[in-house]
Order: structure tokens, then C-alpha cells, then sequence
């Protein structure tokens, strides 16, 4: 039987600090303190594999023990533990628990060339030059529990090519272009992209975050191209939170407490117009500060932190180098709409109603889209984002009236400019001279253009330059 964590003392039984530890301890619970962070945080360990664990989820384990496995000496020892357990809520505080004895823990990481993917019944070893299916016993030290894909993998594919399956088709449907060649290239970037999200290796000269972007049309985005599924299908390989873009508040200091040690991907989901990228870059490029309610706040440093995804049905705009420098975009294809979905082309939904043979096709191709990414990196799309900021920010007609008419070395009568657009464009709705100036310079900063302003008696003129 497992020792007891309270003793008798005076005629009454009283739970015991010290004993209270050792109990904790003998279960698999111990305080860890990463490397090179000043907090610590609880997880329990056990045959190799580390879960991260709350005070709440200590208590309970406590309270199961009582309730369910600890054979009382009588009914009166039972109900004064419980007593005891109930009053002596302080012995779960954080303070308390985190003076648990402090583990080790060796966790067995990605590396800037190789990457793992842990299943039950095995481990996949990806390189650049391959997929090599291994065992457990080949690699010491310890697994985060969040990091073990719950299947057991039974076929490994080691050449790409040959590697099918409903998510591949999907994959090729999002990627779609007006050529064979832009699909193909397409395809590569969005394998790239998943890639470089799964593999936990992080470089902190490189960091990025991937935004997912509906296609734009008929002065609209158009939703349900497929972003949700791509940012589950990461899911299904490595642990990801998800917080409500339209909610979400960079000063809100609990905005991450769904956020983990062993959470790899932090989802940004339906981000809305406007939203200020800007305030993502600590997240990107630095440590994260985890606080929830009622807990010590712990640091989870950069290399152990998760990767940034956004999905949108608008356009993130650029406020400078820095930003373009972080952002990894990437526009989905018109295949599929809120009118057609990947269900109604496949027949069946996605993940839940997989066979086995479906699942081993798909986590063949993460790890080939992982292999792909440590071989050449993340493959830019060819999708012109720059237009569609542009078109999102002003009106597509007047994107086009911008091209035709702007040469970088004239300077423009702000006015002459508003007048000669809407004599060629009499249909078009009526904005005055400000708001045509704001779209001007919205469609500059798009391309990455220079917009210079001067004025010379009562006139106002414009210049374009290609800096």
C-alpha cells in the first residue's frame, strides 16, 4: 500500500507537511525549474514520460487516494482526514507545492537538423536525407506526455512520392493556381510551411509566425477555404492552444494560461481586421510569461516555447522590415467555400472518421513535409499577398488605376489625381480626397513602396517611390 501523507498525533489525525511530500513524491510529482528561467513549475513523471500538472490536479490525485484506495483503520480515521483534507487547503498552495523535490529532467529535443515524432509504439527520427522508424530504448532521457501522438504508427513510408491519402488531395486543392507549376510550387510551400510548425527546433535569428489567409474576391474574403483544418491537422502532431483572435488582448496578462510547457503550437484563430501584429513579437521571438488565476506565473523559455500560427479572412498589414521579417503568408485556394466544403468533395469528415490506414498516410506526410523543411526550408508561395493587402485596403479598381497611372518619377496634384480617377471610373463610389489619399498610401505601403507628401502654395502633391 502506498504510505499515507497524515499521522496521528495527540488522539487525532493531522496531515503532515513532510509526509505530505514524500506521499507526492513516491506518486511522480516533483517541482521542475527549466534551464535558464527563474521559475519553476509541477509535473509528474513517470517511466520516462513528463506531464506538466497544476495544484488542482495534485489535490485530486490526493483526494482520490482517500476516497477510493487508502484502507481506513475505521470509520473515524476516514472522516477526520477528510476534515483534515478540507480545512488544510494551504498544504496545495503553489508556495507549498512548489518546495516539492526538485527533478531533473533530460528531455530528448529536436535539433536544428532532426527532428522526432513520438507514437506509442515508436519513434520517428527525420533528417533531411530521410524517416527512420526506432524504438524507444534508443534514445535516452525523458518524453513530455503532450509530445506522444496517442496511435501506433504501422506502416512508414520512405519515399514521399509514394505517400497518398485524402489530406494530400486536400493539400493539392488549397494550393490550387492558374498553372500545373503554381500548384506544384503552391503544394511545397504549404508542406514547407507545416514542416517548419512541427518541427520543435527553434531558431531565435529565424523566428516566424505563419499566417493563413482566405482568398480575396468580389471586394470580399472568401471563408471556409480550409485554414481550420490545417491548423487541427498540426494538432494531431504536436500539442497546440487556441485562443480567439477576435478576443484576444495583449495586456490581458491571462491571455496565455491555456498555454503549457509542453504546448509546441499557439493558434491564433479568425483574427480580425486591424489587428496590431506588432504585439505578437515578444511571443515570436522571446521566452512567454504563462500566468492563470490563482497560480504562480512560470516562464517557458524561447527554445522550449510554442511556434505562432494566425488565420484570418483579412489582410495582416506591415508596419515595417520587422514585420515582414516575421511573417510567413500563405493565401488558400477558392477550392472550397461555407457552400462546398472538403466534406462534401471527400464524402466523409476529416480526422474523426479516418481509418488507421488514413491516419498512417497522414502522419507519413507530416514527417515528410518535416523532412522537406529541414532540407530546404520554408518555400515561399507565389501568391501575390502584396494585391490583395492592396485590394483589402482600398478597392480593387483603384489598385488598378494606381499601376496604370503612377510612374515613380513624377510627383501628383493630390486633387488632379482624385478627379482622373473618378472621370475614368464615373461608377465607382464616391469617397472624398482624404479617404482616396488613405487608400493611396494603404496600396503603397502594400508593395512596400515609398509614399512622400509636399504641398506648394494651396496645392498638395504625392510621390511614389519604389524604396
Amino acid at each position: 500500500m502506498k504510505a499515507k501523507f497524515w499521522t496521528m498525533a495527540s488522539g487525532s489525525y493531522k496531515i503532515d507537511p513532510e509526509s505530505l511530500h514524500s506521499f507526492l513524491t513516491e506518486n511522480g510529482f516533483y517541482s521542475y525549474k527549466p534551464q535558464n528561467v527563474k521559475t519553476t513549475i509541477l509535473v509528474h513523471v513517470e517511466n520516462r514520460k513528463v506531464r506538466q500538472v497544476t495544484k488542482k490536479e495534485i489535490r485530486e490525485f490526493c483526494w482520490r487516494f482517500i476516497e477510493n484506495e487508502y484502507q481506513f483503520s475505521g470509520g473515524e480515521e476516514r472522516k477526520q482526514v477528510k476534515l483534515e483534507f478540507h480545512k488544510n487547503k494551504s498544504f496545495f498552495s503553489p508556495d507549498n507545492l512548489q518546495l516539492l523535490p526538485e527533478i531533473e529532467i533530460r528531455e530528448i529535443k529536436d535539433t536544428k537538423d532532426m527532428s522526432l515524432l513520438f507514437f506509442n509504439n515508436c519513434i520517428l527520427e527525420i533528417t533531411k536525407d530521410g524517416v527512420t522508424k526506432k524504438e524507444y530504448d534508443e534514445f535516452e532521457g525523458h518524453v513530455f506526455e503532450t509530445d506522444i501522438i496517442d496511435r501506433d504508427l504501422k506502416n512508414v513510408t520512405k519515399d514521399p512520392s509514394q505517400v497518398s491519402g485524402v489530406f494530400k488531395r486536400f493539400l493539392n486543392d488549397i494550393s490550387r493556381a492558374e498553372t500545373i507549376e503554381g500548384t506544384f510550387h503552391n503544394y511545397q510551400s504549404i508542406i514547407s510551411i507545416m514542416g517548419y510548425m512541427l518541427h520543435r527546433f527553434k531558431n531565435p535569428g529565424n523566428a516566424k509566425a505563419v499566417i493563413l489567409m482566405d482568398t480575396y474576391k468580389n471586394e470580399k474574403a472568401n471563408g471556409g477555404t480550409g485554414k481550420g483544418i490545417i491548423c487541427k491537422a498540426l494538432d494531431k502532431v504536436r500539442k497546440s492552444a487556441f485562443i480567439d483572435g477576435k478576443f484576444f488582448q495583449s495586456s490581458n496578462r491571462f491571455s496565455f494560461a491555456n498555454v503549457d510547457y509542453g504546448t509546441r503550437i499557439l493558434v491564433f484563430d479568425d483574427v480580425p481586421q486591424n489587428f496590431d501584429f506588432e504585439k505578437l513579437f515578444p511571443v515570436i521571438t522571446e521566452k512567454a510569461l504563462v500566468e492563470r488565476k490563482y497560480e504562480n506565473p512560470y516562464e517557458i523559455p524561447f527554445e522550449d516555447s510554442p511556434k505562432i500560427i494566425l488565420s484570418t479572412n483579412y489582410a495582416i498589414m506591415d508596419q515595417g522590415e520587422s514585420d515582414k521579417r516575421r511573417k510567413v503568408e500563405f493565401v488558400l485556394s477558392d477550392t472550397f467555400n461555407s457552400k462546398y466544403t472538403p466534406e462534401d468533395k471527400y464524402g466523409h469528415l476529416f480526422f474523426t472518421e479516418w481509418d488507421s490506414d488514413e491516419w498512417d498516410q497522414f502522419y507519413n506526410l507530416m514527417a515528410h513535409a518535416i523532412r522537406l523543411y529541414l532540407k530546404k526550408g520554408i518555400t515561399k508561395p507565389k501568391t501575390d499577398t502584396a494585391e490583395r493587402k492592396a485590394i483589402m485596403s482600398s478597392t480593387e479598381k483603384v489598385v488598378r488605376f494606381f499601376h496604370a497611372n503612377i510612374d515613380f518619377s513624377v510627383k501628383y496634384d493630390k486633387k488632379e489625381f482624385h478627379k482622373r480617377f473618378y472621370k475614368e471610373h464615373p461608377e465607382h463610389m464616391k469617397v472624398e480626397p482624404t479617404t482616396f489619399r488613405h487608400w493611396l498610401k494603404a496600396i503603397a505601403d502594400a508593395y512596400g513602396y515609398g509614399f512622400h507628401e509636399s504641398h506648394s502654395g494651396d496645392k498638395n502633391f504625392f510621390q511614389i517611390t519604389p524604396e
